[in-house]
């Protein structure tokens, strides 16, 4: 009878252990699953976001192409400065301001935008008889530049009321030609930025 009464005390215990395994295993296997179901959102959110992303930069792109122009398959530099200030020269003339200095600027790459950024400082004065008439040939010259294709954009602007040698505006300006650029472009330029100096 005691016998029995062993073999029953441990068929129970037996039993209670299976079940607390299964249960643990169970709940075990729950959050393990609940972990990776966590996971695949964090990555499933993380790839629609750069999926966004890249959306965000194409249609960038295509408005700047859009507005710019057709990309250039090669990028000289001195070329492209040489007809920034030709074609500011002649804004100039047509509103009637004249150029006393175009300084072209240093020229970046902008592997962001995919453009280049070619940029020059001006000073100029206005020739109209007066100051009112003068103020209208810089809103005209604002308006040409900005019609170009590329448009020529104004960084920076300072005008001043001078009286020598005729009453007018003298005008500062920094100007900005955003030119889009092919791939190509981007990785010459890329590989010549990761080229090491050569020490002498």
């Amino acid at each position: 009878m005691k016998d029995r009464h062993k073999l029953l005390l441990a068929t129970l215990a037996v039993v209670a252990l299976v079940s607390w395994l299964w249960t643990a295993s169970a709940l075990w296997q729950h959050q393990s699953l609940r972990a990776q179901l966590r996971s695949l959102r964090e990555q499933t959110s993380e790839t629609k976001k750069l999926v966004e992303r890249a959306k965000e930069q194409r249609e960038r792109y295509e408005q700047l192409v859009q507005e710019l122009g057709k990309p250039l398959s090669e990028f000289d530099p001195g070329r492209l400065n040489a007809k920034l200030m030709e074609q500011i020269e002649g804004a100039l003339t047509q509103s009637k301001i004249k150029a006393e200095t175009i300084q072209p600027l240093p020229w970046q790459i902008n592997p962001d935008m995919r453009a280049a950024r070619l940029s020059v400082q001006v000073t100029a004065v206005t020739t109209q008889p007066t100051i009112s008439e003068g103020l209208q040939g810089l809103t005209e010259l604002l308006m040409r530049l900005r019609s170009m294709r590329p448009p020529v954009l104004v960084e920076r602007l300072n005008i001043q009321a001078i009286s020598q040698p005729q009453q007018g505006l003298r005008v500062q300006a920094q100007l900005v030609w955003l030119v889009p650029v092919e791939d190509a472009v981007l990785k010459k330029w890329a590989a010549q930025t990761r080229r090491p100096t050569l020490r002498r």
